[in-house]
């Protein structure tokens, strides 16, 4: 098994150092030495599938693999806009529950200080309400002021 494997191998390289050196001969002379017409056409159909591939190739790197990189982009962008609407959307909740909060707690701070502020005034009031006597003794003076 191992050698007719050896054979074909050595076999093969013989004959690319041969066609080597033939190629290397036939460019130093310039024209082709044996089966010209064939490899003429040989050439011509070999550059013609070259032209299709790399035009073909051309067309997937440009169309293909292009528009998959632009959905790819566009698919992370989407992403991360729906990551930013998610973090919008809880901030403005939170902004939404603060502001009606702080609503409430003025109003309450309002009456309370409505309330204060009456409570102060009969606190006040209480304060410098005169004595039974006293009121009795200002009463006889202011009537006798009068008269």
């Amino acid at each position: 098994m191992i050698f007719p494997a050896t054979i074909s191998f050595v076999g093969s390289i013989l004959v690319f150092i041969i066609l080597c050196a033939g190629i290397q001969k036939e460019r130093r002379r310039g024209r082709r030495f044996f089966a010209t017409s064939l490899r003429n056409w040989l050439d011509e159909k070999i550059d013609k599938l070259g032209r299709w591939v790399i035009m073909s190739w051309d067309h997937f790197v440009k169309y293909i693999v292009q528009l998959n990189w632009y959905y790819s982009i566009h698919s992370v962008l989407k992403g991360i806009l729906r990551v930013i609407v998610k973090f919008y959307t809880y901030f403005e909740n939170v902004f939404e529950v603060n502001r009606s909060r702080t609503k409430q707690l003025r109003a309450e701070k309002r009456q309370l200080s409505k309330m204060n502020h009456l409570r102060q005034m009969a606190e006040h009031k209480e304060d410098v309400a005169l004595s039974p006597a006293q009121k009795q003794k200002l009463r006889k003076k202011k009537l006798e002021e009068k008269h």
